[in-house]
């Protein structure tokens, strides 16, 4: 157990771990540290978790953060290559982490609130009707080959454009594949950046959406698709809590 440090000021032994000390006093603190054990002790310890903070930045990691939205608590999640997740069930932090965890797990999952704003900034522009086409990298590597050609096909799609379920699967080469379509798209674990919204059924109904059919028609009705909807949900706004 680390024993209390009484000569030794915490920020001045981060300061000198961060090389933030200046000539002067970093020589009175090795001073110090020089006949305080206690001192020593801790200054290793910052030393580790300085250690291992650096190689989390340049290593493999996955990284969330959580923000609010019109449709509650938002959570997105990256790898070096791109989004790998986007969620807003009722779900805790700890349930969208293990997720992560059980979905990469050779991989530390971190919150970083920095390098993950532009998904917050340019989702909220999507919902305030000022962003009709993301810029961000989405990472499908660890799909399966069909889906992922699944979730390429329908990335492509445009704001405001719908298609059928048949059409991703002739687009793909799967012409009868079109049910196989549908549960793909329905694990999607990146939506709105990957619009699985705008892929609809034959007869022009929504057909289904994992989030639930009122998240697909708020976001359909954001992009001005309010003919494919029901009389009733044309005035629907999108849900807030």
């Amino acid at each position: 157990m680390t024993r209390r440090c009484t000569t030794c000021r915490e920020e001045d032994l981060l300061a000198w771990i961060l090389g933030d000390l200046e000539a002067d006093a970093a020589q009175q603190l090795a001073e110090r540290m020089a006949v305080c054990p206690a001192c020593r002790e801790r200054a290793a310890e910052y030393q580790v978790l300085h250690r291992t903070a650096e190689g989390l930045r340049d290593g493999p990691v996955i990284r969330w953060r959580r923000f609010d939205s019109p449709f509650g608590a938002m959570r997105v999640a990256a790898s070096a290559d791109g989004l790998v997740a986007l969620s807003w069930q009722d779900e805790s932090d700890d349930a969208f982490i293990a997720d992560l965890e059980r979905r990469y797990p050779s991989t530390p999952v971190v919150s970083d609130t920095n390098r993950l704003a532009p998904a917050e900034e340019q989702l909220t522009e999507y919902f305030g009707r000022r962003r009709p086409r993301f810029d961000l990298l989405v990472d499908l590597t660890e799909l399966g080959d069909f889906q992922r050609a699944v979730l390429k096909a329908a990335s492509g799609l445009e704001f405001g454009e719908t298609v059928t379920y048949t059409d991703i699967a002739r687009r793909i080469n799967r012409p009868k594949a079109s049910r196989a379509v549908g549960n793909a798209l329905g694990r999607n674990p990146v939506p709105i950046i990957v619009p699985c919204h705008r892929v609809i059924r034959t007869d022009r109904t929504l057909g289904g959406y994992t989030g639930g059919l009122r998240y697909k028609r708020a976001l359909l009705g954001i992009e001005g698709r309010d003919d494919l909807l029901p009389a009733e949900a044309c005035q629907v706004e999108i849900p807030l809590r």
